[in-house]
């Protein structure tokens, strides 16, 4: 997991130094699967995208979301996406909170989230990133 989130996000073109600086943040812990929910798409044997959410008393939050660049244009992250939501939604959420890359917003976006404000980067302080809010429909 870890391998595919920094080769996901070094896709974008970020400077050696900006991703040296995310190696913590990206770095999957067995903590980290243990307290949030996953989902991962396996592609003969090899990962080809996850995610992690949290699901905490006051709000559902997207974690992480990767698709291995050699994956991408597949489906795989709309699918991820799906699950995500849907497990938000089933749970009784209205919402997934989503403090998202610059560089996928786009993504977000077409998957129904709208932008709320903005948030401080855990790997640069300065850095602000794109709030997201996913309006998720109610299970019945």
């Amino acid at each position: 997991m870890t391998e595919v989130a920094l080769t996901a996000k070094a896709f974008w073109g970020y400077s050696e130094d900006f991703m040296r600086e995310c190696e913590a943040v990206l770095t999957i812990t067995p903590r980290m699967i243990a307290q949030w929910e996953s989902g991962v798409i396996d592609r003969k044997g090899q990962i080809a995208g996850f995610y992690l959410a949290s699901f905490e008393k006051e709000e559902a939050e997207l974690q992480l979301l990767y698709v291995s660049p050699l994956h991408m244009g597949r489906g795989f992250g709309r699918a991820l996406m799906k699950e995500a939501a849907q497990k938000a939604s089933r749970l009784g959420y209205s919402h997934l909170r989503i403090e998202a890359d610059p560089n996928a917003v786009g993504f977000y976006r077409r998957m129904g989230a709208k932008q709320v404000g903005w948030c401080r980067s855990e790997v640069e302080d300065a850095r602000e990133l794109p709030l997201l809010s996913l309006p998720l429909k109610p299970v019945r």
